[in-house]
């Protein structure tokens, strides 16, 4: 097998599902693009050489979930470690990719495809179906013994004593944080964009820290609810807003809103994944990320007439006579370019737009401040000087019937 880093990619056989397969990557920095670029081209030589193999004995490699002659192909999910540098960082990590883990299962969530059949349209078919999952839990510690005590609270709620089960965990004693709320991807881009989002995610985590800052606590109700419209209903979902306040002057602007009926204050899946890209673009600029290596991401939110494109939707418009072209799998899973196939199919659908959002998003990037930063700064007033503040409250007085007096420190006429 290809190897990552001096380590070889391990092949190894799922432990609930014989004819699934599983390639565990060892642990790699992935800061920047020459390293993203051999690790992604060592597993898509390792996806080839197994998908070699399985055409030798007589089968096809396929994606979970995704049948190619009708056959049903289980569902599975990408796994995903997270290292941190210290147990605060830890700490903080969880507890933030717990509050984003609803909009984590949408952006990743699909369902399972058979061409020619009726489009699957839940969010996550397999977490829908899956009983092996649970909601992340808040933390306020990572240490042993306030660990202790989540488990002993998951045994008598849930009868599930591992971590492990939740979305999102720490692992106890190595310093990593576990994602397994992502669905299994049928194309190495997508894989990649999950990649930088979390990578993302965990510089905001490492940057909250050196601030001496934590993330706050999310009701676990309100999580546990959009957790499950994100399962149901992926970005078409209107997920509920936590409302409350955290300063004085949010609580100040807030208090009218906490009022409402909290029907009224749901959020579009759609929206808060395009608020959230945004808000990583620093993130992202560290990263020496590239819009073609964030493409999948992009294509969720940032299509004209809101629409979504996703690698499984092309299969569909490959699959039009009823069978998916094995070449056309082989080549999604192998495919290791920032964008691969997608790109082509948005440039090709969307040449004008298309292209637009490609040149946004990479100035967005090279620059590292967010789009909604950049519009507030071309909005902002250019500052004034003293004599045409002046001038303008004379003016203001004047239409107010006072007569113009004169300004401090200057002269009457």
């Amino acid at each position: 097998m290809p190897a990552v880093g001096g380590e070889p990619i391990r092949l190894e056989q799922h432990s609930r599902h014989q004819e699934l397969l599983q390639l565990v990557t060892p642990m790699s920095w992935l800061g920047t693009r020459g390293a993203r670029r051999e690790g992604f081209d060592a597993l898509a030589r390792a996806v080839d050489t197994v998908a070699t193999a399985a055409t030798q004995a007589g089968g096809l490699l396929t994606a979970p979930g995704l049948s190619l002659d009708g056959s049903v192909v289980p569902l599975d999910g990408d796994t995903h470690w997270l290292e941190a540098t210290d147990p605060v960082e830890q700490e903080v990590l969880c507890n933030l990719l717990r509050r984003h883990s609803p909009l984590l299962i949408a952006i990743a969530g699909r369902g399972s495809f058979v061409p020619g059949g009726r489009r699957d349209r839940i969010g996550s078919r397999w977490l829908a179906d899956s009983r092996e999952h649970l909601a992340a839990r808040f933390l306020a510690s990572v240490s042993q013994r306030h660990l202790y005590r989540v488990q002993a609270e998951l045994r008598r709620r849930d009868g599930i004593s591992h971590l492990d089960r939740m979305d999102v965990a720490p692992v106890v004693g190595d310093g990593t944080v576990l994602v397994r709320c992502l669905d299994a991807q049928v194309s190495l881009a997508e894989t990649r964009a999950h990649v930088l989002l979390l990578s993302a995610l965990a510089l905001r985590a490492r940057a909250l820290v050196k601030e001496g800052r934590r993330e706050g606590h999310v009701p676990q109700r309100l999580l546990e609810e959009n957790r499950a419209r994100a399962i149901s209903d992926g970005l078409r979902a209107g997920l509920a807003e936590d409302r409350r306040p955290r300063d004085r002057d949010r609580d100040r602007h807030d208090q009218p809103a906490r009022n409402q009926n909290p029907q009224e204050r749901k959020v579009p899946a759609r929206q808060a994944v395009r608020v959230l890209l945004d808000d990583l673009v620093p993130e992202f600029s560290r990263l020496d990320a590239t819009p073609e290596e964030i493409l999948p991401l992009l294509c969720l939110v940032e299509l004209p007439g809101g629409q979504s494109l996703r690698a499984q939707d092309l299969f569909a418009q490959s699959g039009r006579s009823g069978r998916v072209p094995p070449e056309t799998v082989r080549e999604m899973l192998t495919d290791s370019r920032p964008g691969g196939p997608l790109l082509d199919a948005v440039l090709a659908e969307y040449p004008g737009s298309g292209q637009l959002m490609m040149k946004v998003w990479r100035e967005a990037l090279e620059s590292g401040v967010s789009l909604r930063a950049r519009r507030d700064r071309d909005r902002a007033p250019a500052p004034s000087s003293g004599r045409q503040d002046q001038r303008r409250k004379a003016r203001a007085d004047g239409r107010r019937g006072r007569p113009a007096g004169p300004a401090k420190g200057g002269k009457q006429r």
